[in-house]
């Protein structure tokens, strides 16, 4: 089975993010600038700032920028204005999970981690710490796999869930990467005073296809944290779906593209192939590394347990 589940040629530099993706020749998706239209016809949903139908997705951005993705196979964007710096920002963001969304594949919102062969994601609203915990998770040694986006491929053939890395860079706010030391490299955004940066992580993996093991969804609920400052508690049936539905990678882009019904069977078919977790943490700055650390060890303990058959509940 191929390390990614498309190929991409693109006549912008894109820097290291998607990496693996990019071909000169035979690829499945063009990505080029173009001209784009202020419509598509038929649109399922229509916003400010994206429609969709089943086939097409437009977005539009305040900056002037335009991306229509196409069938699963063009992505062309009328940059406006804009550096190619932002101009990829959305490239890679919303018009990427369209494009998967087109192509049968479903994006979570999740960065990851690698370990023997194994791939452990952290999910969670915007602002739970997922990159985070990540960048630091590589730091103690562990393999980084993602960042933002993960990529699940549903049809994959096999009793396991196969996923992909979707961006091989952090991107961390300023005071991440002061706890995390991964190195600092461009700005996200050509904005003054906007202090979130890519990131080179500490401990990159050149893998990017794996089998996903867990998914683990970051919370911080202070009032569960009386006696304990981490804890982690394995949850299933509808309240897993209920919490992975919220981690789909852009809902709405997903309910346009694929219609409820799709989305629904495809995260029931996921939690019976993968543990779902809930990582209970305080985000105090002074107890970071203890966090770090009982994640660190868990993911330790689920692979021994894995390896006697047990489960690897806290």
């Amino acid at each position: 089975m191929s390390a990614v589940p498309f190929t991409v040629s693109v006549d912008l530099n894109l820097g290291n993010r998607i990496a693996p993706f990019l071909v000169e020749t035979g690829q499945d998706v063009t990505v080029r600038k173009g001209a784009v239209p202020t419509e598509i016809l038929e649109p399922v949903e229509v916003s400010p700032a994206f429609s969709a139908s089943k086939s097409q997705f437009l977005l539009k951005v305040p900056n002037g920028v335009r991306i229509l993705v196409s069938d699963g196979a063009t992505i062309t964007y009328d940059g406006g204005k804009a550096s190619d710096r932002e101009i990829a920002l959305f490239l890679l963001g919303s018009a990427w999970g369209a494009l998967c969304y087109q192509r049968g594949l479903l994006p979570l919102h999740a960065s990851a981690i690698l370990h023997q062969g194994s791939v452990h994601a952290f999910t969670g609203p915007s602002g739970a710490g997922k990159s985070t915990l990540t960048a630091a998770l590589a730091k103690c040694g562990r393999h980084f796999f993602t960042d933002d986006i993960l990529i699940i491929d549903p049809e994959a053939p096999g009793t396991g869930t196969i996923c992909y890395s979707g961006q091989k860079d952090l991107k961390l706010w300023k005071d991440a990467l002061v706890l995390t030391q991964a190195k600092k490299k461009l700005a996200i955004r050509d904005v003054e005073g906007f202090e979130k940066f890519f990131a080179a992580p500490a401990n990159l993996s050149t893998e990017s296809r794996g089998t996903l093991a867990s998914l683990t969804i970051l919370k911080n609920d202070a009032t569960r944290l009386d006696r304990r400052l981490s804890t982690i508690e394995k949850i299933d049936g509808a309240k897993s779906i209920h919490e992975l539905r919220n981690s789909v990678y852009r809902p709405r882009f997903a309910h346009a593209i694929w219609g409820k019904q799709k989305l629904f069977m495809s995260l029931a078919q996921l939690i019976k192939n993968v543990e779902v977790h809930e990582f209970n943490r305080t985000k105090v700055t002074a107890h970071f590394e203890d966090s770090v650390s009982y994640m660190d060890a868990w993911i330790e303990r689920w692979r021994m347990a894995s390896a006697n058959g047990n489960a690897s509940e806290d």
